[in-house]
């Protein structure tokens, strides 16, 4: 079954930290690049993945980065988020 999906950062960042090849973020990556998960992203949600992918402190490689990305823009499907239906508690 083919699901879409929005991946949370955190999600990307888990699973290129995880050393463990069962834990549940690496299965969603995988997932990812299997084709069973296809993640929605917008620009600005590349643009959050790129930033904090590529902070130092993690120390991932700019190859498993690129992949990534590529990936993602590759396989994913790009959305233009509409603002008109949201509501804001004051």
């Amino acid at each position: 079954m083919i699901c879409y999906a929005v991946i949370d950062t955190n999600i990307l960042v888990s699973a290129l930290l995880s050393s463990h090849d069962d834990a549940a973020t690496v299965l969603v990556v995988g997932k990812v690049f299997s084709g069973e998960v296809i993640p929605l992203f917008s620009d600005d949600i590349l643009n959050e993945y790129n930033e904090v992918l590529r902070r130092t402190r993690f120390h991932f490689s700019d190859e498993s980065v690129n992949m990534l990305l590529q990936t993602i823009e590759k396989y994913g499907e790009r959305v233009v988020p509409t603002y008109a239906n949201w509501c804001f508690a004051a």
